[in-house]
């Protein structure tokens, strides 16, 4: 995100000088109101380009989110696709955190949509030192008749070459997003 706000800064930075040179129609005739106008609506019309350009950008970087009503949310996953021996212990970890916080809400599901963990090589000057491995559990729940809250939570851990896996207690689970959705955000988050 702070890759997309520099770029955005960047970006308008080198756009503002471009628009501020006026045409020789732009500085001629009629009053000084007129002509300030003229520069704002080129300017403004260059800005919006810009956010637009960014918006798609932070849009592509985050496929795993749609865009409705001019807001971004997470999908919503209801199937459990995780088969591994610790996968009812991790959705349990994640549903203790989430029912803390929201005591009164149903859930409606506690999934793994992966198969198995995510695993990144970890480098230090070009060799490979060890690996890295990520899970992500989602939940669902209905609040009220109101609408729905939707949560994502990370597990990771890391191991060095020749070494086992040790869990990341900072990420065991680390509840990262919550989306509290509207039915009709629903609705449309259900259709592709």
């Amino acid at each position: 995100m702070k890759r997309i706000l520099t770029l955005a800064c960047m970006l308008t930075l080198m756009l503002v000088p471009s628009c501020a040179q006026m045409t020789k129609k732009d500085t001629g005739n009629g009053p000084l109101s007129e002509r300030v106008n003229k520069f704002w609506k080129k300017t403004k019309k260059a800005v919006n380009g810009v956010v637009e350009q960014v918006e798609n950008d932070f849009a592509n970087e985050n496929s795993g989110l749609r865009r409705i009503a001019g807001k971004y949310y997470m999908n919503i996953y209801d199937t459990n696709v995780y088969k591994g021996e610790d996968g009812e212990a991790l959705r349990d970890l994640c549903l203790q955190q989430f029912v803390a916080k929201y005591p009164a809400v149903k859930v409606r599901s506690c999934v793994i949509p992966q198969t198995d963990w995510m695993t990144e090589t970890v480098e230090t000057n070009g060799q490979v030192t060890g690996y890295a491995q990520t899970l992500f559990c989602y939940i669902l729940a209905k609040d009220g008749d109101e609408g729905y809250i939707n949560a994502k939570f990370v597990f990771e851990r890391q191991k060095e070459v020749g070494g086992t896996f040790v869990d990341s207690r900072a990420k065991w689970p680390l509840w990262v997003r919550t989306d509290v959705l509207t039915n009709e955000v629903r609705e449309r988050l259900l259709t592709k």
